[in-house]
């Protein structure tokens, strides 16, 4: 009897042991039978596991299975641990998942995952010939908790997982179910993707029939006519903050917010999206990921309002609270769309056009000298109608008496005959007396002509001239090195992390060619380099030619080459900027245009006023305050900064408009102010008359202009600080510009046909250009992801965008804007400069 019961015993503990009826033990319920889009609910406990093995059609297996999870009973004491397992490799997460935001932790109880698929059919390792054709992943549920967790648990296809070339593909998002596609390269213009190709091409390449597989699967394309890239261009209809990431044909994706910065390019979007790809990074394809946020600071900025700012300024608009309207839920809609970019040789077309075009002006200049000789020989063949007499030339310059006056000024007597260059740099030219005897004089509504304020010698001129060339080149060759280094820098770190978000392109237009991602937005600034070129050669040919004989305007060579150097320098300093644009190095696009707008008002100037001009070192250590001014007001452009820049602007328009009314005689004194002031107690009316009406009502319009600016800046007080201060600089040019003008037709003085055609281009060009510059494609000011609803296609050529229009037509501009500064008293060239009057 004992014996029978002990056989018994050993029996049930046999039994109990086998199907889990011991408290302490894990009960693994196993089963191969479950079938794809199907869901399927479950209990899961510490005592509890399933390994559910899925198997799907035949039909289902070059797509890759898509795993979802969800449970409302899992907590963070007790979570839900899930592992998929393929042939090739594992996956793991666990329910609920838990996010940190601002607002505190979110869990999302509700998770999707793709699983990376085993067997690509486009991978041409042979490795993979010994994967198995079954898609059959193979998902381990576990959990510690002590009581029963429901869990479902659904395994499906991913429908159109690989990415037609021209065709749109929609798709949703949450947070917790990102997702991925892939882009094969090996498809056919305006086809779907051919699926029995790649199967055919891996059968050859695993039974070693290379041969066969390339006679008749290979397809042999130009090399200037073979597409290389694709543009992947991303649409959404919401704001809410997502991630796109490309990653290279591998296992395994990455598709969580920390593990996408260790492979391929990751980019912030909002509601557009975009990144030009080349085959040479993706040989195979590439994979497209989707990762919703969890909030939206990445991409909106900072939502947190600014509460020291003052009154004034929340009455002005200046609150930084910044708010994005998003959907429950935070499931984020895509519109996906992939499309070829411009050949070889279409990059060769464009290319050249552009090329051509600025060619085009050196062949102009050519005719034009070609023209000029033959004009020059035939006036050379004919007698002349009087003999010439060069005794009648007179080189002594008339005084404000009226009597003739020294040819040399005070300072620079002819006492030095041993070519020191003491009188070159010397800056006192004339006397106190000669200035305060011109002043009064003046101010008793006198004329002042050009002689009276020309007396130092030519070879004087000449030196202070040249040293705004020295000082441009300088400044030029210390500035532009460096920024050419910390550009490259920029393009290897872009090149390396990945990080989209580090530059401002227009992804939609930003064609890659050798090591530059943005190979369009460089080369656009080809024209600022051959025109500026174009411009020195047109000032050295005038310069060889030039002999001063008292007549007409004095020049100033020099300076009209600082002009030229600063226009190459602004074209090698914008390319630079467009190597990797951004915040941190967008003063280094107008750094140069300031340069250029000072020294053109400067030689407007200089016009009329050759000896008493600011000099090459002031004019340049006023550049340098203008370009810190600019860089503060990029790195921290605040209430009070903008209210500063207001008061310094305009203060400075009533300094200038003074010295321009006086004609750079009118000092600030204690005397002269209060004379001013004696003058309009005593007589009011009188006071305020201008002595010089036409003068008076130009210099009002300009500062009511300015004032204009002023108060645009201060209400809509902009990040892009630089843009504005160009603004300033460039509206004060055209309004001085056209001041002298005016001023040359008040005192009757021609202009000759070919400046009056400089004149129109130059202003027809420029109000042109500024629509396209005013179109804007990227906004640094912005965040990345909110430039890049700027983003447009390219509408030039396939090549160029509007901002590569905006470099072509204001280079354009500027070379017509320097021509007019160079021709526009051509007329004066034989007119005594005791008839030219001073203005």
């Amino acid at each position: 009897m004992s014996y029978w019961w002990l056989k018994t015993c050993v029996i049930l503990n046999g039994f109990c042991l086998c199907f889990g009826l011991n408290r302490d033990e894990i009960i693994f319920h196993y089963n191969n039978t479950y079938k794809y889009n199907e869901p399927y609910t479950v209990a899961v406990s510490k005592n509890t596991e399933y390994i559910m093995e899925f198997g799907g059609d035949f039909e289902a297996y070059d797509t890759p299975a898509r795993v979802t999870v969800a449970s409302d009973f899992a907590n963070q004491t007790y979570p839900l641990f899930i592992t998929a397992r393929q042939q090739k490799g594992v996956f793991s997460w666990q329910l609920p998942m838990t996010v940190q935001t601002l607002n505190g932790l979110e869990k999302f109880t509700n998770i999707s995952r793709t699983l990376c698929p085993h067997n690509n059919i486009f991978s041409e390792d042979e490795d993979t010939c010994h994967m198995t054709s079954l898609n059959t992943p193979i998902v381990h549920l576990t959990s510690s908790s002590p009581d029963p967790i429901s869990v479902t648990i659904l395994v499906e296809t991913v429908e159109d997982f690989y990415i037609k070339l021209n065709t749109t593909t929609n798709l949703t998002s949450t947070p917790s179910q990102p997702k991925y596609y892939f882009y094969p390269f090996d498809q056919r213009k305006n086809k779907i993707v051919d699926m029995a190709t790649p199967s055919e091409r891996k059968k050859y390449l695993c039974s070693g029939e290379k041969g066969l597989l390339n006679r008749n699967l290979d397809i042999d394309y130009g090399w200037l006519s073979k597409p290389k890239s694709v543009i992947l261009m991303i649409e959404s209809d919401d704001d809410i903050c997502a991630l796109v990431s490309i990653q290279n044909f591998a296992c395994p994706v990455f598709d969580n917010e920390r593990d996408i910065l260790y492979d391929g390019y990751y980019l912030t979007m909002t509601r557009r999206g975009g990144i030009t790809l080349t085959q040479d990074m993706f040989p195979i394809g590439f994979y497209i990921v989707f990762i919703v946020k969890t909030s939206d600071e990445d991409c909106s900025g900072q939502s947190i309002s600014n509460a020291t700012l003052p009154k004034m300024a929340q009455y002005f608009g200046w609150d930084d609270k910044v708010s994005v309207p998003t959907n429950d839920g935070r499931v984020k809609s895509f519109s996906l769309r992939v499309i070829e970019t411009i050949s070889y040789r279409e990059y060769m077309i464009a290319a050249g056009t552009a090329l051509g075009f600025f060619l085009s002006f050196y062949i102009a200049f050519i005719i034009v000298i070609v023209c000029q000789r033959r004009r020059r020989d035939h006036e050379t063949l004919l007698p002349p109608i009087t003999p010439h007499d060069n005794s009648q030339v007179s080189f002594i310059r008339p005084t404000l008496d009226g009597s003739s006056g020294s040819r040399y000024c005070a300072g620079d007597l002819p006492t030095k005959t041993d070519g020191s260059s003491s009188s070159d740099t010397d800056s006192d030219l004339s006397t106190v007396d000669d200035v305060n005897t011109e002043s009064n004089l003046y101010l008793q509504g006198n004329k002042l002509c050009v002689a009276n304020l020309s007396r130092c010698r030519p070879r004087v001129l000449s030196a202070r001239s040249k040293m705004y060339l020295w000082n441009v080149l300088t400044v030029a060759v210390f500035y532009t090195l460096p920024v050419i280094q910390l550009v490259i820098t920029y393009q290897r770190l872009l090149n390396q992390s990945g990080n989209q978000d580090l530059c401002y392109f227009n992804f939609l237009c930003a064609h890659p060619l050798v090591v530059l991602s943005d190979f369009n937005h460089v080369y656009s600034n080809l024209g600022y380099i051959l025109l500026g070129f174009l411009f020195l050669i047109e000032v050295w040919n005038r310069h060889r030619k030039y002999v001063d004989v008292n007549l007409g305007i004095p020049q100033h060579f020099g300076l009209l080459y600082a002009m030229g150097i600063a226009l190459v320098s602004e074209g090698l300093l914008s390319a630079a900027y467009h190597v990797c644009p951004n915040s941190m190095n967008f003063q280094f696009d107008t750094s140069f245009m300031y340069v250029t707008s000072v020294l053109c008002m400067v030689k407007i100037y200089q016009s009329r006023h050759p000896d008493i001009n600011a000099r090459a070192h002031a004019t340049f250590g006023v550049l340098a305050l203008i370009i810190f001014i600019g860089l503060v007001g990029v790195l921290n452009a605040n209430f009070y900064f903008w209210v500063a820049f207001t008061v310094l602007h305009l203060v400075t328009c009533l300094v200038l408009t003074f010295q321009i009314y006086y004609l750079g005689r009118f000092r600030w004194e204690g005397a002269v102010i209060y004379k001013a002031l004696t003058e309009f107690v005593r007589q009011p009316l009188a006071a305020v008359t201008p002595t010089h009406c036409g003068r008076c009502v130009l210099l009002v319009i300009a500062n009511l202009g300015n004032w204009a600016i002023a108060a645009y800046g201060v209400t809509q007080h902009s990040r892009d600080f630089a843009s504005h201060l160009l603004l300033v600089l460039m509206s004060n040019l055209f309004l001085y510009t056209l001041f002298y003008i005016v001023m040359k037709l008040l005192h009757r003085e021609s202009i000759r046909w070919y400046s009056w055609v400089f004149i129109a281009l130059t202003y027809t060009v420029w109000f042109s250009s500024s629509y396209f510059y005013l179109d804007l494609s990227t906004n640094w000011a912005l965040t990345p992801a909110q430039s890049r609803q700027n983003n447009k296609v390219c509408s030039l050529l396939q090549l160029y965008d509007s901002h590569d229009i905006w470099h072509f037509m204001s280079s354009t501009a500027m070379f017509f804007s320097f021509n007019m500064y160079l021709t526009i008293d051509d007329s004066l060239s034989h007119v005594p400069r005791g008839d030219i009057a001073v203005f």
